[in-house]
């Protein structure tokens, strides 16, 4: 099951028509848990750092923690994350950081990501 979740969030990223190469920094798998930590080269020269921890409850994957983080030369552009801080957001812990400050956001995936990005990656 983690193997599969793992192996289909890397798809997603090597099948994106935005992303020009992914360099694997992390990864690890165990009868419970995964973990995928990657920088991908995108086709505009940016770089989208792609952090996901994993779990599996009931049978069910659980996404515990994870962070999109789009930069280009080293300035942000946007990153979704969930980390447990902006409590006064309605969709805590669920925020988007961009330029202007942070914002509410969706519980966002890899796919929901690359998505996004394609309106802005041209």
């Amino acid at each position: 099951m983690l193997e599969d979740f793992l192996a289909d969030l890397k798809a997603s990223l090597t099948v994106s028509p935005i992303v020009k190469d992914i360099d694997i920094l992390d990864e690890f798998i165990t009868s419970v848990s995964g973990f995928l930590d990657c920088r991908v080269l995108m086709i505009d020269g940016s770089e989208l750092y792609v952090s996901e921890y994993f779990t599996v409850h009931e049978n069910k994957i659980k996404r515990d923690k994870y962070s999109y983080h789009l930069q280009k030369n080293d300035e942000l552009i946007i990153r979704w994350d969930n980390a447990p801080h902006h409590r006064e957001l309605s969709t805590f812990p669920f925020h988007v950081h961009e330029k202007d400050g942070v914002q509410e956001s969706k519980d966002m995936t890899v796919d929901d990501v690359l998505e996004e990005l394609s309106k802005i990656i041209q």
